[in-house]
């Protein structure tokens, strides 16, 4: 600006400026924030250094001394008004504003924060217009880029099909990003060799073959890009093609991007990703690289779709083979009985139902024992727990009582029966009544003592009992041959592999009978936590840790550097890993076990928060790519005092907030590690990545403040540290907002507890009484209603999800109608997160719980100031 030869512009040389125009002009030089002067009634337009990037390559030096309408024309309509309205002595901001901008030799989508204040003389007049201005466009760009990446990992998760996987891509690409104005999606059919059109967006049916040979070369490219194991970008494509246009702008798309799609956990690609390039933006890294994750995605959903497809096929099967086991079960000409890992009783089949004459639901859990006959029950019952604590077979006779109360005497014989995995699924065994026969010895033995006693010259006598010998001993041979033929049978059917599904249980019964254990267990150690019998005090806390253990086992088995304006904001970063969990599973696939170590008492971290998810993401994605098949990814927190750095990429000495990102996968040599930071090194195959991964990371870092440390190994996986800084205390009176609400929650309240399960509903109440509070208990959402008419002093409901007759949800609606105030918390132990799709997940307590846990959530929902509206309780619908 000071070279430019000021004589020929309207504004004349500077010594001829007006003062106000100079102290504008001086404060405009000297700053290195982007800077204009509009001065006179034509906007001529005086600016400094730093904003000469926003003029791009075309704009610049002829805007200086020249009118802005000449400069900027195409956005004229936009900053004119806004400039004229200033000339009446009101400044104006705008924020994020799109401004299209032909500075790049076409017309460019960019945003921009700015603010418009006037220069006015010393007698009051206004010369001119100051503008301080911000290029938000990339920003904008990746907070969109990142919006579709998580909606298209939420849409696909628990797609049942490939079909419905790809289908649900397709819907989230046509959703009106600016940077995916049309779409094709191919999959790969191995078993033909074709690649078969998954669907379109934009592209109309007669511009796309519906198939294409592998060994073919289509106009869209797609079978070469999957061939090689690149991208191909295409140009020109309205000669091609002719006009395809997105939803949002009315520029036809000229270039288009064909990425395969990786297929996870195998070799080769699961189909190609057709995407067109947005008419008002360039293809530079980021758009490449946000494109490299669309197809990640798209992959990741193929993958869980069909592993979704296979896990039904072999459900399916094992059901048809349970089937086949009970049918041949019902058939056979013994009782047979299945038993869980605990003992109890889970399936007999029809001979033993008629034998007994009970229904089957009578005869499950220990109701059978009742039939026992009680001089034998004891010596049962020690053989039985003692098999089932050696995990051995056994055999033993008792007495049984049969439906008309006859007592039998039944031979039982049961052998242990175990998973594929080798995990112990209980007995499967068989009862054969044996009265007969023993009735048959008794004879024989009595026979054999007449014999003894009787002289031999009694022929007659001889011949008779001889007779009756030998009748016995006929029918007990028989006896022998039926019992040796079904045992044959019992173990022909324990070879069948549906006998590892009879274990299979409901998570909310499971829940349910935890919540109590666990209740109850945790009381007792409170009552006998001054006990002077230690042993009874270990096994009580033994009784809670198994209980604890199988309440996590049900739950498992269900189971670059870019120079831009950073927006770092106070976080926790146990909150960010925690919210993104879900994100991590979908792009991880399922075979990648992920794992979560958060610090207990995290610092707070100065970071932008949008670039913080990417980062986790991009180090996610490395880790799996570093995995390959399988394996344990983990994302952990913690607080670190740095000393003096001994490599560039760490951060200097202070205090920092620590993510790191650990992989199980191959590592990294030492030549690799010296190259890691460098923008597109990678060793990943052509196609793979573009290598810009840990460059990004670092840069960010580095730009927050921080830094970043790598930890790997040949063979021994990878972890990536990334320093935040630590943000400033808050001190204590900025939260001092709610501490008239936390009072409120800290003292003892009235809760009326509803659950139709007696058991868990006693011990929930009984949680709450040794926490201070008062109870009352209902049993059903009828008698609930009436306790709330009855008690005015209820403060809190908490409701079980599911209940017969009125649900859980259909009674907050109704107490809500009597009182509209009333703070709702529900407990259910449904592991189906479709079933609770309505409820903001503040408002769920999921079983089993302990009294702590139970207390704290009380209190919040208590503190909270908005629980007893509805909108606090319901969730929007998406």
């Amino acid at each position: 600006m000071r070279a430019h030869d000021w004589s020929r512009s309207p504004l004349g040389p500077p010594e001829q400026w007006p003062d106000a125009l100079r102290m504008a002009v001086s404060i405009c030089l000297n700053s290195r924030f982007p800077m204009l002067i509009w001065w006179g009634p034509d906007f001529v337009m005086l600016y400094n250094d730093a904003y000469r990037p926003i003029l791009g390559m075309t704009k610049h030096p002829a805007s200086l001394g020249r009118p802005g309408r000449a400069i900027w024309p195409e956005t004229w309509s936009i900053i004119g008004p806004q400039l004229e309205s200033i000339w009446q002595g009101e400044a104006t901001w705008s924020t994020d504003l799109l401004l299209p901008l032909d500075r790049n030799n076409y017309l460019e989508e960019a945003y921009f924060t700015y603010s418009y204040s006037p220069i006015k003389h010393a007698d009051g007049r206004i010369g001119g217009v100051f503008t301080a201005v911000t290029e938000t466009t990339e920003r904008i760009l990746d907070e969109r880029r990142l919006r579709t990446l998580r909606e298209l990992a939420i849409r696909t998760a628990g797609a049942p099909t490939i079909e419905q996987a790809c289908a649900r891509v397709l819907d989230v690409l046509a959703a009106g990003n600016p940077d995916l104005p049309i779409a094709l999606l191919y999959r790969l059919d191995e078993d033909r060799g074709v690649l078969r059109a998954a669907g379109s967006h934009r592209v109309p049916a007669d511009r796309f073959p519906a198939e294409i040979p592998l060994d073919a070369d289509d106009p869209w490219s797609v079978a070469r890009a999957v061939r090689a194991g690149e991208a191909v970008q295409l140009d020109h494509l309205p000669f091609r093609f002719g006009s395809l246009t997105g939803t949002v702008w009315p520029e036809p798309v000229r270039r288009a991007l064909v990425v395969p799609v990786p297929r996870l956990g195998a070799v080769g690609v699961a189909g190609a990703l057709v995407v067109g390039v947005n008419p008002r933006r360039a293809l530079d890294h980021d758009y490449r690289l946000f494109v490299d994750l669309l197809a990640d995605h798209v992959a990741t959903a193929i993958s869980n779709a069909r592993a979704a497809e296979e896990e039904r096929r072999r459900a399916d099967e094992l059901a048809r083979l349970e089937a086949r086991f009970r049918d041949l079960a019902d058939s056979a000409p013994v009782m047979i009985w299945v038993c869980d890992p605990a003992g109890l009783c889970t399936w007999v089949n029809r001979p033993w139902l008629a034998f007994r004459g009970r229904s089957l639901d009578a005869e499950l859990g220990a109701g059978w024992l009742d039939a026992v006959h009680p001089d034998d029950r004891p010596r049962y019952l020690a053989v039985y727990q003692a098999a089932l604590d050696r995990r051995e077979a056994f055999r033993i006779e008792f007495r049984l009582r049969r439906h008309d109360g006859v007592w039998c005497q039944v031979d039982d014989t049961g052998v242990p029966h175990y998973a594929a995995d080798g995990s112990f699924l209980g007995f499967v065994g068989s009862c054969v009544d044996v009265s007969d026969a023993r009735r048959f010895e008794a004879a024989l033995r009595k026979s054999r003592e007449e014999l003894l006693r009787l002289n031999e010259t009694l022929e007659t006598r001889v011949a008779e009992r001889t007779e009756d010998l030998a009748a016995a001993n006929r029918q007990l041979l028989a006896e022998i041959a039926e019992r040796e033929q079904v045992e044959a049978t019992l173990r022909q059917m324990q070879r069948l592999d549906a006998i590892g599904q009879l274990t299979s249980g409901v998570a909310h019964d499971f829940n349910n009978l935890l919540t109590v254990v666990l209740g109850n267990a945790s009381h007792l150690e409170r009552l006998w936590a001054d006990s002077d019998d230690p042993k009874l005090m270990r096994r009580i806390t033994h009784i809670r840790i198994a209980a604890e253990r199988g309440a996590k086992l049900i739950a498992q088995l269900l189971a670059f550097s870019r120079r831009q304006r950073l927006e770092p904001r106070v976080l926790d970063l146990n909150e960010t890993v925690t919210r993104m969990r879900e994100l991590l599973a979908t792009t991880m696939g399922g075979g990648i076990e992920i794992e979560t170590v958060l610090e207990p008492s995290p610092w707070p971290a100065l970071v932008d928060p949008t670039q913080l998810e990417l980062v986790v993401l991009n180090l996610a994605i490395n880790a799996r790519d570093a995995m390959q098949i399988g394996g344990r990814l983990t994302v952990s927190t913690g607080n670190a005092e740095r000393g003096d750095p001994a490599r560039p990429e760490q951060p200097p000495p202070g205090h920092y907030v620590e993510l790191a990102v650990s992989d199980t996968g191959t590592g990294m040599s030492d030549e690799v590690q010296a190259k890691a930071f460098e923008p597109f090194f990678t060793t990943k195959t052509v196609g793979k990545g573009s290598g810009l991964g840990l460059s990004q990371v670092l840069g960010f870092a580095k730009q927050s403040g921080g830094g970043v440390e790598i930890e790997t190994a040949p063979g021994a996986g990878t972890t990536v540290r990334v320093f935040f800084p630590r943000a400033p205390v808050v001190h204590d009176d900025v939260a001092a907002t709610g501490a008239e609400a936390a009072a409120r929650a800290a003292a003892s309240a009235c809760v009326l507890v509803v659950d139709d399960d007696d058991d868990v509903r006693h011990v929930t109440a009984t949680m709450l009484e040794s926490l201070g509070h008062r109870v009352v208990e209902a049993g059903s959402g009828g008698a609930a209603l009436e306790r709330l008419a009855a008690h005015d002093d209820i403060d809190i409901a908490l409701i079980d999800f599911a209940m017969p007759g009125m649900s859980g949800l259909d009674l907050a609606r109704e107490a809500r109608a009597r009182r509209p105030a009333l703070p709702i918390l529900f407990i259910t132990g449904y592991a189906d997160s479709t079933v609770l799709a309505g409820v903001r997940h503040e408002h769920i307590l999921r079983k089993p719980f302990l009294d702590a846990e139970l207390d704290r959530r009380i209190r919040a929902v208590l503190a909270n100031s908005r629980a007893g509206t509805l909108d606090a309780l319901m969730a929007p619908v998406r």
